[in-house]
């Protein structure tokens, strides 16, 4: 078959079904370290030092495109039906569309997405197995509410909602440094270095529930500009996680926490507990819904902080909420995550098993 235009998308989509459907026969650790060694760290070393070094972020460039090819999609439609009729440019679009959907398949899983197959970092790092039961919601609670509140006082004396200028590149170089370091602590291959974007307009994310995103297409991570500043930090942790290869949401959002609580940046160590805080929160109200912050003892200016990040957020109108959870959830789902959106909040628990475990470290500088 000569490989055309017009029917590599077709290839690609073959070749990525049948990697996965390999996988179930030799096992998905075998595929994702050859596809590591072979793919994913090349593409992540060259990327990070080429385009990566560009103070542009390449969704932009990238959404340009998909618009050209929209255009060029319509137009060739058009004389498809001037020429040949309605049922010829029916068939040639459909056809047409299939070929890039294909294309587009195999790049999501060659640029990043066959990482789904990475070994469970609970294995790697061999954190034991926990009751939930066990845990003191409670008492975690009130300990990181103590901590935040003590990272918060260097910040400022006032109880008003924390006021800082960030500087976006010196909080990303920051906490790149402080990842990769945790990352080869725990023997985990860091490759590149991951950049983070702030994603324009303000609300891009927000406006469908979302703080961040990990696009492989253009091999970035990106935090949506409208989000509270506080917030910063923690989402920025979360989505390098990404880029360097971590699929789980709940392990990226604990890689994430780990990352903020092993700087000494009082800032990015209070987005870190203030990210850990809002699920601990989050839990705790699901047990009991008559909780609120005017009913527990919370730090005067961490409390006018909360609230500065709550009205923040509700500033974004959201789009299709319902829609986007359920699509997200089955996406979730369908890549190994039974817990689908729900994993996010597996953070508590990560931090309960890291915290018996030969890896855990003081995270209090009281």
């Amino acid at each position: 078959m000569k490989i055309t235009k017009y029917n590599i998308g077709f290839l690609l989509g073959a070749i990525t079904i049948v990697i996965h459907l390999l996988a179930q026969f030799v096992g998905g650790d075998y595929i994702y370290k050859w596809y590591h060694l072979l793919v994913f760290k090349p593409i992540r070393i060259l990327y990070d030092n080429t385009l990566g070094l560009v103070d542009f972020p390449m969704i932009y460039l990238f959404l340009f495109i998909i618009f050209v090819l929209l255009i060029s999609f319509v137009y060739q439609r058009i004389i498809d039906y001037q020429w040949d009729g309605l049922r010829s440019s029916f068939k040639n679009g459909v056809f047409s569309f299939l070929n890039f959907v294909g294309v587009l398949f195999f790049l999501f899983y060659f640029l990043w997405a066959f990482n789904y197959y990475r070994p469970s970092l609970n294995a790697t790092l061999e954190l034991p197995e926990i009751d939930e039961s066990s845990i003191d919601l409670e008492g975690e609670f009130a300990k990181i509410s103590q901590m935040a509140a003590y990272e918060r006082a260097f910040l400022t004396k006032d109880t008003a909602a924390l006021v800082m200028a960030i500087n976006w590149q010196n909080l990303e170089d920051s906490i790149r440094k402080n990842q990769e370091l945790l990352l080869h602590s725990w023997n985990q291959d860091v490759a590149g270095e991951v950049r983070i974007r702030a994603l324009y307009p303000k609300g891009s994310l927000l406006s469908i529930s979302t703080a961040g995103v990990y696009i492989p297409f253009v091999c970035e991570g990106h935090v949506d500009a409208g989000l509270h500043f506080i917030q910063w930090p923690f989402t920025l942790a979360h989505e390098m996680a990404h880029g360097y290869g971590f699929t789980d949401e709940g392990v990226c959002n604990f890689i994430g926490f780990i990352t903020c609580m092993k700087s000494q940046d009082h800032f990015i160590r209070y987005s870190g507990l203030v990210g850990y805080w809002r699920y601990l929160y989050s839990e705790l109200k699901y047990k009991n819904p008559e909780i609120t912050l005017d009913s527990i003892q919370l730090d005067h200016g961490m409390k006018a902080d909360l609230l500065a990040i709550r009205k923040n957020s509700n500033s974004y109108g959201e789009y299709f909420p319902f829609m986007r959870d359920i699509m997200y959830d089955f996406y979730l789902k369908l890549h190994g995550m039974p817990a689908g959106l729900d994993s996010y909040n597996e953070l508590i628990i990560q931090v309960q098993r890291w915290n018996q475990s030969k890896h855990a470290f003081p995270l209090s500088n009281q």
